[in-house]
C-alpha cells in the first residue's frame, strides 16, 4: 500500500486505505457540491441539505473508484496475479499487484477491465437518473454519471500506467514479443500526452480558467511521474525478478556481544572501518542492531560505562529478510520504511546484511553485462 496512507477495511485480503490526499479532495469536492453545484440544480432548500448531499455524493464517488479498482484486483488475482491493496488517493485509486503479468492477454484483460466497470457504473446512474422522480436522487445519480462516464474516458488515455497505457503496452507487447520495448514504448508516449495535457492547462489558466488549467498540469506531471517510475520499475522486475537477497547481500564481517561498552564500540570497531551500523548477536543470534544515531544519544563521559544493550534496537523492532527472499521484497521493505539496510537471517541466523547500495550495484552489473537479456 502506498505510504501515508490509512487502511479502512479489507475486502477478500485486499487491504483498502486512503492516502492522506484523499482528505483533500474529498473536503474540496464536497465543498463545491453543497455551496455551488446543488443549489444550481435543486433551488432554496435548508444549507445542511446541501451538505448532507454533498457528503453522500462524494462518498459514492469514491465508492465507484474502489469498485473501479477491485474489477482490477479481482481480474487480477483470477489471471494468477496477486493483488495485496488499493489506495484511494488525490487523483483517484491505484491497486497493488505483485509482480509483472505473464502474457500480454492477461495485461490486456486487467487493465481494460477498469473502464469497462466505470462505464456500466455510469450507465447505472444514467437509469437512475432517467427513472427516479425524486429529483434529490436524480441530481446525485447525474453527477455520479458524469463522474463515472468521464472516469472510463479518462482510464482510456493512452498514458501509462492509466488502464489506456496498460492496454496499449499489452498490444505492443504482443506484437514486439518484449515487455521491456513495449514498456519503453508506452512511457514514451504517455510522456508526450502528459506533456500535451501541461500545454492544454496553461492554455486554459491563460485564458482564466485557472482552477481546470492548474487541475489539469497536476494530472499531466503526475502522469509524466508515474511513467518514468514504471519504466524503474520494470528494470527492476526483468533485471532483480529471480534474484535472491543471498545472491546480493554481503556477509557481516563485525558483530559486537551486547555487553560491549559503546566506547569500545566506538574506538574499536565504528571508526577504524568506518561503519554507521553494527549487528549485535548473542551466539550467532541476532538480538539487534546499534547505530551512529544510538551511539550519540549518549554522552562522552557516559561511554565507558554503558552497554551496548541499554542504547541498541532490539530484534523485536527490527526488519529483517530471510535469505531466500526475493531481492525485489528486500528493496520494497528498503523503500517502505525509509531503512538503509536489513540484516538477512538463515534458520535465525545472521548471515549478512543488505543495503540499497547493494541492491543498485546487482542492478547495474546485470545492464551492463546483459544488456540484452
Amino acid at each position: 500500500m502506498l505510504g501515508n496512507s490509512i487502511k479502512l477495511f479489507t475486502i477478500r485480503g485486499i487491504e483498502v486505505g486512503v492516502h492522506y490526499s484523499w482528505l483533500i479532495i474529498f473536503a474540496l469536492l464536497t465543498w463545491s457540491l453543497s455551496v455551488y453545484q446543488f443549489p444550481a440544480e435543486l433551488g432554496r432548500r435548508p444549507q445542511v441539505e446541501y451538505w448532507i448531499l454533498g457528503v453522500v455524493t462524494t462518498l459514492l464517488l469514491f465508492a465507484s473508484v474502489l469498485i473501479h479498482e477491485l474489477a482490477h484486483s479481482f481480474v487480477a488475482r483470477a489471471r494468477g496475479l496477486d493483488a495485496r491493496s488499493i489506495t484511494l488517493f488525490i487523483f483517484g485509486g491505484v491497486s497493488n499487484l505483485t509482480g509483472e503479468p505473464k502474457s500480454p492477454s492477461t495485461e490486456f484483460l486487467v487493465a481494460v477491465v477498469g473502464p469497462i466497470t466505470s462505464f456500466i457504473l455510469a450507465a447505472i446512474s444514467f437509469g437512475i437518473a432517467t427513472v427516479v422522480e425524486e429529483e434529490r436522487v436524480a441530481a446525485v445519480a447525474s453527477y455520479l454519471f458524469i463522474i463515472n462516464a468521464s472516469l472510463g474516458i479518462f482510464n482510456l488515455i493512452p498514458g501509462f500506467p492509466l488502464d489506456g497505457g496498460r492496454v496499449l503496452r499489452s498490444i505492443l507487447w504482443g506484437t514486439t514479443r518484449s515487455i521491456r520495448r513495449a514498456t519503453d514504448w508506452a512511457a514514451n508516449v504517455s510522456k508526450v500526452v502528459a506533456w500535451l495535457m501541461f500545454a492544454v492547462g496553461i492554455l486554459l489558466v491563460v485564458q482564466g480558467d485557472i482552477v481546470n488549467g492548474v487541475w489539469l498540469g497536476a494530472i499531466a506531471y503526475f502522469l509524466h511521474s508515474a511513467a518514468s517510475q514504471s519504466v524503474q520499475q520494470m528494470v527492476l522486475e526483468t533485471r532483480l525478478g529471480k534474484v535472491q537477497v543471498r545472491d546480493v547481500a554481503r556477509p557481516v564481517d563485525v558483530t559486537v556481544p551486547p555487553g560491549i561498552s559503546v566506547e569500545e564500540l566506538v574506538e574499536t570497531h565504528m571508526l577504524p572501518r568506518n561503519l554507521r551500523a553494527v549487528p549485535v548477536t548473542d551466539n550467532t543470534r541476532l538480538v539487534g542492531i546499534v547505530t551512529v544515531s544510538d551511539v550519540m544519544r549518549v554522552p562522552l563521559d557516559k561511554r565507558p560505562g554503558t552497554a551496548v544493550a541499554e542504547i541498541m534496537s532490539g530484534f523485536e523492532h527490527l526488519y529483517t529478510v530471510t535469505a531466500d527472499s526475493r531481492a525485489l521484497d528486500a528493496v520494497e521493505l528498503l523503500a517502505e520504511h525509509d531503512l538503509e539496510q536489513l540484516p538477512v537471517l538463515d534458520s535465525g541466523k545472521l548471515v549478512g546484511m543488505l543495503t540499497r547500495g547493494d541492491v543498485m550495484r546487482q542492478l547495474q552489473m546485470r545492464e551492463e553485462l546483459t544488456p540484452n537479456r
